[in-house]
């Protein structure tokens, strides 16, 4: 984030990047447009290196004054699908994308090492606005609880659905991105019986092992793995963490959480479990107090709070920071505005969708780079305490309708 700007108008130097200046300058004068630094600068800048900045463009004909749009540059490989994901999004839900989601005002140019520019219509100012991820905890209580609203009621309330797969499939598809080679959960989802590629074996820690024990209890070819599950699927932003939703601020410098606007669609999928951006909204969340280390009592809170079979206010052990005590509060919250989404009756179905997906975004967590030590040691406790309660939960009794055992 950046709040000003020293040099004259040197677009290469607020880009950052001497490449895509000199490519939105070349796209400007092919549409007969200046590009400039705005008045009030606004800038972020993603986890993949996303560059999301506010450019100024002037007609060199004609009498209109001058605009604003956002550009986006969009990594290289499966990012740089995001124009066209983000177009489909658009053709869906029309109606919701108005309100939450930017315009494409012109289509995207292709650099030559792969990235993407994207051209956002950017009708208002930006300049007060924040990511969630920006906001104190205090804050984000009411802006995170409003977004799980607007994503599973306004965006999915009347075009929801229900499937039946089985438990196996259900997390593979959730899963997702985790099987990219590289990443520091590949050697043991291998071993959990995923179809990947050989690789050098390291030692696993005792929390890897014992989630992979329990991930290989639900995707091997067990009668639990194969029993039947009934989700809910639907629109899916598909990577809704903290910096992925921008809250507008008012005049009292108050955050104005009716219009929240959602960026990178690239994991947009309109055929997607619900419970997906759940998921990852809750644990982008908690990324905000336990990278830096909590205590055992700590852990066992925030584990609670994700896991539990309904969200119930956590009594505040003796050790907890204010910061923790805090953020059981958004979790709280978020997660009982989640269910308050669905009748009471169909709430037990969701929360074992729910479990699956937790599991996966606790999975993909570990292989993230700047959560630290005590960050990846959550994560893997998170996905411990998750796979072990939908063990128990699905051995309760089963988790399809009636609709769907007729």
């Amino acid at each position: 984030m950046i709040s000003s700007f020293d040099a004259d108008n040197d677009l290469a130097a607020y880009l950052g990047d001497s490449v895509v200046a000199s490519a939105l300058e070349a796209w400007a004068g092919g549409h007969a447009l200046r590009v400039a630094v705005p008045p009030e600068p606004w800038r972020r800048r993603g986890g993949s290196g996303a560059l999301l900045v506010r450019v100024r463009v002037t007609r060199i004909a004609g009498d209109r004054g001058p605009s604003d749009l956002l550009m986006k540059v969009c990594s290289p490989g499966s990012p740089a699908g995001e124009p066209a994901i983000h177009e489909r999004a658009w053709q869906l839900s029309p109606t919701f994308a108005r309100r939450h989601l930017f315009r494409q005002a012109f289509p995207a140019t292709i650099l030559q090492d792969g990235r993407v520019l994207m051209y956002l219509d950017s009708s208002e100012s930006l300049v007060d606005d924040r990511t969630l991820g920006e906001l104190p905890i205090r804050l984000l209580v009411d802006c995170a609880t409003a977004t799980i609203r607007l994503v599973w009621g306004e965006w999915n309330g009347r075009t929801r659905r229900r499937e039946v797969s089985t438990v196996a499939d259900v997390l593979r598809c959730e899963l997702r991105g985790a099987f990219d080679k590289g990443r520091s959960a590949y050697r043991w989802l291998q071993q959990a019986g995923f179809d990947v590629e050989d690789a050098q074996v390291q030692a696993l820690s005792d929390a890897s092992a014992q989630l992979n024990a329990m991930v290989s209890l639900l995707v091997r070819g067990s009668e639990l793995g194969q029993r039947k599950l009934e989700y809910f699927c639907g629109n899916s932003h598909g990577d809704l963490h903290l910096d992925n939703v921008i809250v507008p601020f008012g005049p009292d410098e108050s955050p104005d959480p009716g219009r929240i606007k959602l960026i990178d669609l690239s994991g947009f999928s309109p055929t997607a479990p619900l419970t997906r951006d759940l998921a990852t909204l809750l644990t982008s969340c908690a990324l905000k107090v336990v990278r830096k280390g909590v205590t055992p009592a700590e852990t066992s809170a925030l584990v609670d709070a994700l896991t539990a079979s309904r969200p119930t206010a956590v009594t505040s052990c003796r050790a907890e920071s204010p910061a923790v005590k805090d953020m059981l509060g958004v979790l709280h919250a978020v997660r009982s505005a989640a269910l308050a989404e669905f009748d009471a009756d169909l709430q037990h179905l969701l929360h074992a969708q729910y479990l699956l997906s937790l599991i996966a975004q606790a999975i993909t967590y570990t292989s993230y780079r700047n959560i630290g030590h005590f960050g990846r040691r959550w994560y893997f406790e998170l996905g411990i305490s998750a796979a072990e309660r939908f063990v128990a939960f699905y051995d309760s009794g089963p988790l399809v309708s009636s609709t769907w055992l007729k």
